[in-house]
């Protein structure tokens, strides 16, 4: 990989800054022009794109990345366009014509300036491009900063965008290592992202505030499953399991740990362990499994099943496959009832390993919940309509999935975002565009205004006419 040099960033963010100053209001045509461009630039490297990320992850299913590496971009963006002439829109606000006469009021939505995004190594693809398509469609100039832990796969994109933009429009940048990144987070960008772990997002919040740099932050965190009595069936804890060991568990918006009913948790295991061996017989080398990012990480996750098993716990691995430290796969493992201490109920996994916590009703769960750091996610399985709307009522959560694990945070007509500790701000839908958006006032005075003549001094009894309206009659 050749990286790039902090001047070379500080050349490309002068280029763009002096590139915003020529055009800072493109017409719905230019944007629409940058969007079909990275829509083609994802089509057209379709295959080399599958071909890396297997490169980088050891094993990584081509269907997996046409669904939701480039076809996570390519579904927000063309969902963006067909929506971008409505949203860019002024919106009109009504005036009370007794105190403003002709007068009028309107928000304008004006591109923020220059964005920096910092992507992760996770989804090296869709997390580096997909909100770029919430930045472009505000009319923003956009500086990727690519994963370093995923070589081939952030050179590629950054070849792809240099074929289709210019390098005043839209940039990636690989950076050598952690020095690098937090310059990125220093310079005076008028909007910066990022999504990853909450450790490096405080640092990345501290090096933005010294220029008070608006941040966007998607941080995951530890989302929680409540299975509800009739969620104890084989079709909805297969659709838990399937889920959870998407791309090996390395998803934001992943499971973490499940709540069960302690009566039938005997029960929930049973049909994890029978539901899974029928999906995968041998899970550790089949096509559809993900390896872990690099050995750190794999010793990280089989930590936690040590600690464990250390702890007295039962561990159980689903198939009874084991780990294979050459493909850096790992099986899906279940952790039943760990003490809070241990870092499978303190750490985000982000690996196949999930915790379960027997319980006995609905407020129970919900109170634990809510006792910690916010999640990114949150998720009900079960057919209960009532319990279904009193756990997304009341769990304070980025998101909500109700019998599905990260659809509320894949689809382009909702936003997503973090709260709390999982993150600040979001991206997607209308949402996304207006937060990479400067919603302008504008307030347009007609000659005809009686307010205006009420502040007109001396102050008179018009003035006090106005005073005396605020207040209810004594």
């Amino acid at each position: 990989m050749m990286h790039t040099t902090t001047q070379e960033l500080d050349r490309l963010f002068k280029a763009q800054k002096a590139a915003f100053g020529r055009n800072m209001m493109p017409t719905l045509d230019e944007r629409l022009d940058r969007l079909r461009r990275l829509e083609a630039a994802m089509v057209r490297n379709r295959k080399g794109f599958q071909e890396t990320l297997a490169a980088d992850f050891g094993s990584h299913s081509p269907m997996v990345t046409d669904l939701f590496e480039t076809g996570g971009v390519l579904g927000r963006n063309r969902y963006i366009q067909t929506q971008l002439a409505e949203w860019m829109q002024p919106s009109e606000r009504p005036l009370n014509a007794y105190v403003h006469g002709q007068s009028s009021a309107r928000v304008i939505r004006q591109p923020k300036g220059v964005i920096g995004n910092l992507a992760p190594w996770n989804f090296p693809i869709e997390c580096a491009l997909v909100m770029v398509n919430d930045m472009l469609a505000a009319g923003n100039r956009v500086i990727v900063k690519a994963s370093e832990q995923t070589e081939a796969t952030s050179t590629l994109l950054r070849q792809a965008i240099a074929e289709a933009f210019d390098e005043s429009e839209l940039a990636v940048v690989c950076g050598e290592d952690i020095a690098f990144a937090e310059y990125f987070c220093t310079l005076p960008w008028d909007h910066l992202a990022y999504t990853g772990g909450s450790k490096i997002g405080r640092n990345v919040l501290r090096l933005a505030a010294e220029r008070l740099t608006p941040v966007t932050l998607e941080l995951g965190g530890k989302n929680p499953t409540v299975f509800s009595e009739s969620g104890v069936s084989a079709d909805l804890v297969e659709r838990f399991l399937y889920n959870r060991v998407f791309k090996g568990g390395q998803v934001c918006t992943s499971p973490d740990y499940a709540f069960v009913p302690a009566h039938r948790l005997d029960e929930w295991i049973a049909l994890a362990k029978s539901t899974w061996s029928a999906m995968y017989p041998s899970y550790v080398g089949h096509p559809d499994a993900t390896g872990t990012i690099n050995r750190r990480h794999y010793d990280r996750i089989l930590g936690y099943l040590s600690e464990a098993e250390a702890a007295g716990c039962t561990v159980i691995s689903l198939n009874g496959d084991t780990p294979d430290p050459e493909r850096l796969q790992i099986p899906m493992y279940l952790v039943i009832g760990p003490g809070e201490a241990l870092g499978v109920m303190t750490d985000e996994i982000f690996g196949p390993v999930t915790a379960v916590k027997p319980y006995t009703s609905l407020d129970e769960a919900v109170d634990y919940i809510n006792g910690h750091d916010r999640p990114l996610a949150a998720y009900f399985v079960g057919r209960e309509r009532d319990l279904a709307d009193v756990f997304q009522t009341s769990v304070i959560a980025g998101g909500i999935g109700i019998n599905v694990f990260g659809l509320q945070g894949a689809e382009p007509v909702l936003p997503f975002g973090g709260i709390g500790a999982s993150g600040m701000g979001c991206h997607s839908g209308y949402e996304g565009f207006i937060g990479f958006t400067h919603s302008k006032s504008v307030f347009e005075c007609a000659d005809d205004s009686p307010l205006m003549a009420a502040l007109k001094g001396p102050y008179g009894a018009m003035t006090q006419a106005f005073a005396d309206a605020v207040f209810p009659p004594s």
